[in-house]
């Protein structure tokens, strides 16, 4: 069940009430003797008050059940950090109050929006959080890729919300529904901006957003369906190309800056244990494979110390295992390590998964899993791969180097030594990541380093595959470049790569 559109039983929110000297409440008539039920317990015991716990973040909770008849989420606002009460205290309008009428105000403008039914505040603990409850109907979230039906009738809300001048500041395909029967339906509106006529650049910056999670954003083939739909209801002038371009280049090295600060707060990729004097802090990444219990206990009763290193030098040590490496730096560098894998994790980039940083006396410790087959430049050197395996190393490898530099990230230490091919030999991942850099996703500086390192390091290799080998890494390259940017990548850097890779081989022959 998801919150629902706009119905005839929608109601006005006319019940105000106090639950004794503490939570206060406003709701539809429909919810208000349950809800007043439900406000004279905590938060934390909602679940045993027939509410079922749908979402749990330091931000907030998400229950799903019955009010009453009425199916329904509630959505509890929590203060997680001393700011964050600070701000919540000085606020004319609580987060539940303002999504309510947020809601309320976008049904009035005759769009389909979930139907507000209360809102006010509730107890959890010793603090005093904001809720919202909304209607609840069967439904799923918006994805892509998706039908084309659905995603231009995506495409014309859209379109309407932003000719209404209406910016929703989070609206990301989650928080799209697509109803069983009915228009798709607006929900999570806690921040709107009304600006009147919406400027062609606002516009751009909103699909930007709602297609992010696809390479190429609003301009890539993905969105096809989606942008029909939006320019159906009108032509735009012709440089919102342009505009949908520049923002989707934006918001992703935005995004990219946003996703690495999970790296050492609790969120659904970090567990972030807390700081103890004298005591190692440990963050574990909890997401996609990450860090379960068995993997814990197995890292916790781990002593590197125990095992001879790999490596050792001005950098700090490395630990090879059966099940991990673990590498050991200063603790500004481990910190930069740690963040260097969030970073490959947003762009799609193959790497060990990682599974806890550990700081502790100006040192620190970074634990991710093993890959179990050797280098790449082993297996080039060994002449065990066939053809076939050797073009789609070189395919992979220049698709991987294409979203690295799309992103703006570079590798100073981008080696055939650093590349491992995956188990089932589709992927190539890297490995050591202590020279991942982050620049301007428009800026060519380093691009051509990289390209000409690798370039350089294929052909001491022996040139495997010859020429069209080389080609096949290229037109990778270019494809994954330009399918992120929506540009090709420039000559000049190609020319420099080539420059580079002549550089490296007279220095190293």
């Amino acid at each position: 069940m998801v919150p629902q559109g706009p119905t005839p039983g929608n109601q006005a929110l006319t019940h105000s009430a106090a639950v004794g000297d503490g939570p206060k409440f406003t709701a539809a008539p429909s919810v208000a003797g349950a809800l007043e039920a439900l406000l004279a317990h905590d938060v934390g015991d909602w679940g045993a008050r027939g509410l079922d716990e749908v979402k749990q973040r330091t931000v907030r909770r998400v229950f799903r059940g019955r009010l009453g008849d009425e199916p329904v989420y509630v959505k509890v606002f929590r203060a997680d950090t001393i700011a964050a009460r600070a701000r919540r205290a000085l606020a004319t309008a609580a987060k539940g109050e303002r999504e309510a009428k947020n809601l309320a105000d976008v049904l009035a403008a005759g769009l389909p929006a979930v139907a507000p039914l209360a809102h006010g505040l509730a107890r959890e603990g010793d603090q005093l959080c904001s809720f919202v409850v909304t209607r609840a109907i069967d439904a799923a979230p918006f994805s892509f890729p998706a039908d084309d039906a659905d995603a231009r009738a995506a495409g014309a809300l859209l379109r309407d919300v932003h000719d209404r001048g209406l910016v929703p500041s989070d609206l990301h395909p989650g928080n799209l529904l697509l109803p069983a029967e009915g228009p798709p339906t607006l929900c999570d509106l806690t921040s709107v901006q009304r600006t009147g006529a919406l400027p062609m650049r606002r516009r751009a910056q909103g699909l930007a957003f709602f297609c992010n999670p696809m390479d190429g954003g609003p301009l890539g083939p993905a969105a096809g369906a989606l942008m029909d739909g939006y320019l159906h209801k009108g032509a735009m002038p012709p440089r919102f190309a342009a505009e949908l371009a520049r923002a989707a280049r934006q918001l992703r090295a935005t995004s990219l800056r946003s996703f690495g600060r999970r790296r050492t707060r609790s969120c659904r990729h970090t567990e972030a244990e807390p700081r103890q004097r004298a005591k190692p802090q440990t963050f574990w990444h909890v997401g996609e494979r990450g860090a379960d219990a068995d993997t814990r206990t197995a890292l916790l009763a781990l002593d590197p110390d125990a095992h001879e290193a790999r490596r050792r030098g001005r950098r700090g040590s490395v630990w090879v295992l059966d099940a991990f490496v673990v590498k050991d730096r200063d603790q500004g560098k481990a910190r930069k390590l740690w963040l260097a894998h969030y970073w490959l994790l947003f762009a799609g980039i193959a790497a060990p998964t990682p599974l806890a940083l550990r700081l502790h006396a100006g040192r620190g410790r970074v634990f991710t899993r093993r890959l179990p087959l050797p280098d790449l430049a082993a297996e080039l050197g060994s002449g065990r791969l066939d053809e076939a395996a050797v073009a789609a190393a070189a395919r992979s490898l220049g698709a991987m180097v294409g979203r690295l530099h799309a992103h703006g990230l570079r590798n100073r230490d981008l080696k055939l030594e650093n590349l491992v091919r995956d188990p089932e030999g589709r992927n190539v991942a890297m490995v050591d990541l202590d020279g991942v850099t982050l620049h301007s996703a428009e800026d060519t500086r380093g691009c051509g380093r990289d390209l000409g390192r690798l370039l350089a390091a294929w052909s001491a290799a022996g040139s495997p595959g010859g020429e069209p080998t080389v080609c096949r890494f290229v037109r990778a390259y270019a494809r994954s470049r330009r399918r992120l940017l929506q540009q090709p990548p420039m000559q000049r850097l190609l020319m420099h790569a080539e420059k580079r890779a002549r550089e490296w081989q007279t220095s190293h022959g």
